[in-house]
């Protein structure tokens, strides 16, 4: 039996969509989350 994924739910606040690679989309919280994983993953990109 196939395991659910968690759906990422922050509520109230605005949450922030990036691409690490070709399979791994990610939701970060602010902007300095943001640039942790940006300095991380070089070729990451913000999707919305």
């Amino acid at each position: 039996m196939k395991k659910l994924k968690k759906s990422a739910k922050i509520s109230g606040e605005e949450k922030i969509k990036v691409q690490l690679d070709s399979r791994t989309i990610i939701y970060v919280k602010n902007k300095a989350s943001l640039n942790s994983w940006l300095s991380r993953y070089p070729n990451a990109r913000v999707i919305s």
